[in-house]
């Protein structure tokens, strides 16, 4: 499964940390397989396939007083997590070559979810409520401008998306004050310090605002220990860094999609994405961060960081696993060569993370229909995402949710699993949780947006209309070989053990591009650019060049 795809998992898993107060990201850990079934028998068993490999769910317990027991009370059914091989949407295709999809599908895959949609195999989600739950409260509300997406792209309304977050959803949940700046500014990506570590290097979180600050506090805490240990100045997002932490400083550095004629541009060719390469470089060549952190796994990062000292952390900082109220983000890196750092937001709605389809095979529609619509309720979500009332939350005299259980609880209890069925808008209707860890998590993911500095476009015109370009077609075959040569050569670039080498990899890097046709390619994407632009009456304009001119 694509890694980036991963990197915003954890993101989605840390949604109930939020809700908890803690942001630790959970841990792997075995199915708890002493779990009492035996009483399922009375139950239907409804089955399930998702895609998303680092998914964890518990074995159904249908126990009464258990989570799992009075979801099955309340719909009459148990859940049957089907097992999955290491490429579950492999096993998807070969599921539906042979007729035997599973009752739902819970997929995150593109292809998948094209294959499925065009095999006739699947319910569309408003017929199938229609004929065996008409009284759903689907029917009777759902975003419109999130259904308007996914019937763009399937052709009808045939999935229910998870972590729905758009502007209709808000209208019907309004945010609390606190998630009104997340929804505006929020972004996983960033960089953070040690608060700690700060104070000893005699540091300021107002004096790390330029590229060139930045690498002087790395060179300043290289060479110094605390309690015996040698404090390391940076750790990098590990094996995703090509998903999390490039893409960070690209933005901070002023890397856009469009160039100096305002067309589609790949971001990886701009001369800010240079730049961005050439401070990973530096870092790798003076030693301020080492080479086997790229293969990290988010276990091995998170074990680093919670053993070593760590000055700073530059990615996806949900895969960090810290108390964020221990660290502080300082906003953007502002580049020497003094571009504008730059932050996309999406001013249209989305099709959500995992889609989850109903197949025409499902022995049991009725029950099925059932478990969705329960499943989907606010009732229902109340009990999955935050437990029993009195025991493990509680809701206080203005009406908002508070927990009562420690994290180490909320991932005993699988509090919030069923990813597949998150409601964001909802999630951030409930919870007003000010406590400075909170309050803190909020500062590090939106300290880059907020900053005064940081120009705002529309990354959502850069999104190729669905089915634009297609794996078959000679572009879509131009986007792989790219996407591969990217992941091949970029750590090439980054760990080039000079300034010769580095130029000699870089131009490795920009004439394979090129001759594996990123032009040909950019071309096809400005003609979906521009489709985009006048559908939602919208545009880009080129940020830095602009500041350029005006400098002129």
């Amino acid at each position: 499964m694509n890694k980036q795809i991963k990197t915003v998992a954890i993101f989605l898993t840390m949604i109930c940390a939020v809700v908890v107060s803690c942001h630790k990201v959970p841990q792997k850990q075995p199915a708890d397989k002493t779990s009492s079934i035996a009483s399922n028998e009375e139950y239907t068993s409804i089955s399930l396939l998702c895609d998303v490999n680092f998914w964890e769910p518990p074995v159904w317990d249908s126990t009464e007083g258990t989570i799992t027991g009075d979801i099955s009370k309340k719909t009459g059914s148990v859940l049957n997590v089907m097992e999955t091989t290491q490429d579950a949407d492999t096993q998807l295709k070969i599921l539906l070559l042979n007729d035997k999809l599973p009752d739902l599908v819970s997929v995150v895959d593109s292809t998948a979810i094209s294959q499925l949609v065009s095999s006739g195999k699947v319910w569309r989600l408003d017929e199938f409520l229609q004929t065996y739950k008409p009284d759903s409260h689907l029917l009777t509300f759902f975003p419109e401008d999130m259904k308007a997406e996914l019937i763009k792209r399937d052709g009808a309304w045939y999935a229910f998306p998870s972590h729905m977050n758009s502007t209709d959803a808000r209208e019907k949940w309004p945010p609390t004050t606190r998630y009104e700046a997340v929804t505006k500014y929020g972004s996983n990506n960033a960089i953070i310090w040690n608060k700690k570590l700060l104070e000893k290097a005699g540091l300021k979180v107002e004096d790390l605002k330029t590229e060139s600050q930045v690498l002087a506090a790395f060179e300043k805490v290289k060479d110094m220990e605390v309690d015996g240990e040698k404090v390391n100045p940076l750790m990098i997002d590990g094996s995703v860094w090509q998903e999390s932490t490039l893409p960070f400083l690209q933005s901070s550095f002023g890397a856009e999609w469009l160039d100096e004629n305002e067309e589609y541009m790949d971001i990886t060719l701009q001369p800010q994405t240079k730049n961005a390469l050439k401070f990973l470089n530096t870092v790798m060549s003076k030693g301020y961060a080492q080479p086997k952190q790229i293969n990290m796994d988010i276990k091995e990062l998170q074990d680093a960081i919670q053993n070593k000292p760590y000055l700073c952390f530059i990615g996806n900082i949900n895969n960090t696993g810290v108390m964020m109220d221990e660290w502080i983000s300082s906003g953007p890196i502002l580049s020497n060569d003094e571009s504008s750092p730059v932050f996309g937001v999406s001013t249209r709605a989305t099709t959500g993370w995992i889609s989850t389809f109903i197949s025409k095979r499902c022995e049991h529609p009725k029950k099925v229909a059932e478990f969705i619509d329960y499943m989907t309720s606010e009732e229902g979500m109340e009990l999955w995402c935050m437990g029993y009332e009195g025991k493990d939350f509680r809701v206080n005299e203005d009406g908002y949710y508070e927990c009562l259980i420690s994290a180490d609880e909320v991932e005993t209890k699988k509090l919030h699993i069923w990813w597949m069925f998150v409601n964001t808008a909802w999630e951030r209707s409930i919870i007003k949780d000010e406590t400075e860890l909170a309050l803190s998590d909020d500062d590090a993911h939106t300290a880059y947006a907020r900053d005064e500095n940081v120009v705002m476009y529309d990354s959502s015109l850069y999104k190729m209309p669905e089915g634009f370009i297609s794996s078959e077609s000679e572009e879509g075959k131009i986007e792989k070989a790219v996407e591969e040569w990217k992941t091949q050569q970029l750590p090439k670039v980054i760990l080039a053990e000079s300034d010769n080498a580095f130029e000699q990899q870089y131009g490795l890097l920009i004439n394979g591009l090129k001759a594996k046709g990123i032009e040909q390619l950019d071309e096809k994407k400005q003609e979906g650019y521009r489709q985009n632009c006048e559908e939602y009456e919208s545009e880009n304009h080129k940020i830095n060049k602009q500041k350029e001119a005006a400098r002129e």
